[in-house]
């Protein structure tokens, strides 16, 4: 498979933004299996890696799973201690495509801040008790989202999700056109994403944020 001349990637979210799943082993290996098979190059972003809200789910790193083995993976802190402003990150690489992410421009690498990067190696080396009471919030909220939609707007469909600090809800029973954004914006002053930049499928949905205190 080839764009432009070039090899095709595809861009795998795991876990998914907006809609919180948590990818399997088993899903992830035949997302590797598929792309092997077309030639094509997965970037797994893993930046919600940190946020799996549900006991129950598990995050699986691409680069694990067989045949993912010419991936490129990319994961930070910013989404899980909330460092999104210190501009930090990793690319990582399987051993199949090591030599291709050599290969990048020096420059791609002066992008992080140092405040960033110490930030993020505070983070990952001594922030797990605080993102365990963090996540023990989230999902509180979480519950509390579902509780309240189910009692004062039942026509609202959510799913809720095994990660990620976001709510992706389904408001096309309210017959508010494709964009339901605006009108909660205009008539209730509440500002939610609009879920049309998600794509054809994000129609007449919205993203909410949870990561905010129960009283608001």
């Amino acid at each position: 498979a080839v764009a432009g001349g070039g090899r095709a990637a595809y861009l795998l979210c795991n876990p998914h933004n907006p809609t919180g799943t948590v990818h399997t082993a088993d899903e992830l290996a035949a997302v590797a299996a598929l792309a092997e098979r077309h030639g094509v190059r997965v970037v797994a972003d893993e930046i919600h890696a940190p946020v799996v809200t549900t006991p129950d789910a598990r995050f699986v790193p691409y680069l694990s799973v067989p045949g993912a083995e010419r991936g490129l993976a990319l994961m930070s802190a910013s989404k899980g201690w909330n460092l999104a402003g210190l501009k930090a990150a990793l690319a990582l690489a399987g051993p199949g495509a090591a030599a291709d992410l050599a290969r990048m421009p020096e420059e791609v690498g002066h992008g992080p801040s140092h405040i960033g990067v110490l930030a993020h190696t505070a983070a990952l080396r001594d922030g797990t008790a605080w993102l365990d009471a963090v996540l023990a919030g989230l999902d509180e909220n979480r519950r509390l989202l579902t509780g309240l939609l189910a009692e004062r707007l039942p026509g609202v469909v959510h799913r809720p999700g095994e990660a990620t600090y976001l709510a992706w809800l389904d408001c096309r029973a309210l017959d508010l056109g494709d964009d339901p954004a605006e009108v909660f914006l205009d008539r209730g002053r509440v500002a939610l994403s609009s879920g049309i930049p998600f794509g054809s499928g994000g129609a007449g949905h919205v993203r909410l944020n949870l990561a905010t205190s129960p009283e608001v």
